[in-house]
């Protein structure tokens, strides 16, 4: 136990004081005050932007002729008010439109025929969705007066105010969909970057021949698992100052946040729920970092990493891509199986558990079932870190690796 700190502090220290760490903690921390704060500048420009009657669109900004005497203009200054302009001249019409004069020009052809004229048509025009809704409105009202019904009651029943109050017994997903996308993608690239660090570390020992001499002078049990903890914590670091930038950078602009972007940030975190995210991402961290750090010492050289540890990334996007299904239907079957497979439950158990309700005992067992797991591969990593510290050549493959350590004439390794 003692090696193993000395390890892990050699380690710890050596990970902390890299450049490369610093600058890039550094920089996410940038980019992630400067995304909290994006409310803030989009009303900054929101503010600046309608103080200039030029870009805000109005009904004096639109011209309208009718060229049907069943769509008269009295029918549509109920909807639009007195001001309107109208033209009687469709080359008029054009000639404001081209000009800037007006914004939009409306020719109603007949009761379901409308010509749109538009200089430059913005990518959310919504002028033209409502002037069919207008002119379906006159014809519904028209058939209506015809059939001896007044469409003032019509109006009156179909917008009968009906008040519902919700009490909700389990989970509110719409209120954790927030967070629990935000949380998923972050272990999701710690577990990418830091898994990749350690699978490169112990490659790069080896390649240079440090190996040999730790593996000689220090178990390896007490390399591989300090070498796991440092980057664990190094990497669950990272993550906490980059988190605190995060929480910085909301507080800083919570004032810009619409209410229900709060509400869907934070309604949605109990203590509960952090507790359960936090005791799934680190069995799962750790789980995750024993099998690249035991991939990573069966290449000879660097260069060979990527290769080496693409099947247990494709496998981590399983879980990914498991977790993403579960964030829009967590209660999907294949989501449910995901949460109980250790190496996808990292993900799909913390979702299931913010977006709906878990039984303790589906928690237990799938919580069981990871600590076990990890505890395994703890196991077979440290005797594949042996057993690949000291093959040199050509790569020694996964598979190939595991029938060697459980051979009768490797036991003793």
């Amino acid at each position: 136990m003692h090696n193993v700190f000395k390890v892990l502090k050699f380690e710890l220290m050596s990970i902390l004081s890299k450049k490369s760490v610093q600058v890039t903690t550094l920089i996410m921390c940038v980019v992630v005050v400067l995304a909290t704060s994006i409310p803030t500048v989009m009303n900054f420009f929101d503010d600046k932007s309608n103080s200039d009657d030029e870009t805000t669109i109005t009904y004096e900004d639109l011209g309208f002729m009718s060229k049907s005497s069943e769509v008269s203009i009295d029918s549509l200054t109920i909807y639009f008010g007195n001001d309107l302009n109208v033209y009687t001249d469709e080359s008029k019409l054009r000639e404001d439109v081209q000009s800037g004069v007006i914004n939009n020009g409306y020719i109603i052809e007949d009761t379901q025929t409308i010509r749109s004229i538009v200089q430059n048509k913005g990518m959310y025009s919504s002028t033209d969705q409502m002037m069919i809704s207008i002119l379906q409105r006159i014809q519904r009202d028209k058939a209506f007066t015809e059939l001896g019904i007044d469409p003032m009651v019509v109006d009156t029943l179909s917008n009968t105010p009906i008040t519902i109050n919700e009490e909700v017994l389990g989970k509110d997903a719409q209120s954790s969909f927030l967070i629990s996308y935000i949380l998923m993608f972050a272990v999701y690239m710690l577990v990418i970057m830091y898994g990749s660090f350690v699978s490169t570390s112990v490659a790069r020992e080896k390649d240079n021949r440090t190996m040999e001499i730790l593996i000689t002078s220090t178990q390896p049990s007490a390399l591989i698992v300090g070498k796991v903890l440092a980057n664990a914590i190094g990497g669950l670091a990272q993550f906490s100052v980059i988190l605190a930038a995060g929480f910085i950078g909301y507080f800083i602009n919570q004032a810009s946040y619409p209410e229900f972007i709060s509400q869907m940030l934070f309604t949605g975190l109990s203590w509960d729920s952090i507790l359960i995210f936090l005791i799934f991402t680190a069995i799962g961290y750790l789980l995750y970092l024993f099998l690249y750090a035991s991939l990573g010492s069966l290449v000879s050289k660097v260069e060979d990493v990527g290769t080496s540890v693409t099947p247990i990334t494709l496998l981590f996007m399983v879980a990914y891509i498991t977790a993403s299904i579960g964030i829009n239907a967590p209660t999907n079957i294949f989501v449910k199986i995901g949460s109980f497979v250790p190496f996808v439950a990292i993900l799909a158990m913390p979702i299931r558990y913010f977006l709906t309700s878990v039984p303790f005992i589906e928690l237990l067992i799938s919580m069981v079932l990871m600590i076990l797991t990890s505890i395994g591969l703890a196991y077979l990593s440290i005797k594949i870190y042996r057993l690949g510290s000291l093959s040199y050549g050509n790569k020694l493959g996964f598979v190939k690796a595991l029938k060697l350590i459980f051979a009768k004439d490797n036991i003793d390794i």
